[in-house]
């Protein structure tokens, strides 16, 4: 069977010059589709720069290497309510940003969410206690009222939660107000520390009675110490209110 046509065959110069010219067409198909883009892809001078905000510090470091890219951390990180602490916060070009390979990324490390210590805003006024909290980047909460012998009324008691606690920047702070009315009313004491027993009497002596024991973990204290009450100690509350106490396991 003859696969070069007869016209062909009787002209050997003709022959060879469509043999090549199909050759080379052929030549430069595969190395347009084939050849080119793994020389490209292994010689290439640019890239994409990949998305590392987000991502753990060693994995940004390892996943910038691996795309022929340095990098460099800021010298102090910055704080974050979105970002989880250690994670990449900033990196500069952004993602998707087309660069120099061996270009250098700037990257910024988080800090988690800033944190700050609840004031002690006990004989303050409403006022007062809303400024204090707002220099701290904190939100007045909801505002209770308290019976209390010695605090007059209109000035606060305490917070909610309590002073020296950290809290979050933004976090609310609710805050007691005393009514300045005591009568009929006994101050619930401070038994935290105490044991279980002993808390159950102080309360049965001032006319308190005992509700729900909530246990909870807690490795340094003693089994049946008493970690916290509800209501809070400090109040002056009626004879008869039902105090829960949460307690060691």
């Amino acid at each position: 069977m003859k696969f070069v046509p007869n016209f062909l065959s009787r002209r050997p110069i003709l022959f060879a010059i469509v043999f090549w010219v199909l050759a080379l067409s052929l030549a430069v198909v595969a190395l347009n589709w084939v050849a080119m883009p793994i020389i490209a892809g292994r010689f290439a001078k640019t890239l994409s720069v990949p998305n590392v905000v987000g991502v753990p510090a060693e994995v940004a470091e390892i996943t910038l290497r691996e795309s022929g890219l340095n990098f460099k951390w800021a010298n102090e990180g910055r704080y974050s309510g979105v970002i989880p602490a250690n994670n990449v916060l900033i990196q500069l070009p952004t993602a998707g940003k087309t660069v120099k390979r061996n270009r250098t990324i700037f990257l910024t490390l988080s800090r988690g969410a800033q944190e700050v210590l609840i004031p002690d805003l006990r004989g303050a006024s409403q006022r007062q206690a809303e400024i204090s909290l707002q220099r701290l980047g904190l939100v007045l909460g909801a505002k209770k009222e308290g019976a209390h012998l010695e605090i007059p009324r209109g000035v606060v008691i305490r917070t909610e939660p309590e002073s020296e606690r950290k809290v979050r920047v933004g976090s609310r702070v609710n805050i007691v107000i005393s009514s300045g009315n005591s009568s009929g009313k006994r101050l619930l004491p401070n038994l935290r520390e105490t044991s279980l027993s002993r808390a159950s009497h102080v309360l049965d002596s001032l006319g308190f009675k005992v509700g729900e024991i909530i246990t909870l973990q807690a490795e340094d204290k003693l089994p049946n110490t008493v970690l916290e009450l509800s209501p809070k100690p400090g109040e002056y509350l009626d004879i008869g209110t039902t105090i829960n106490i949460t307690i060691a396991e």
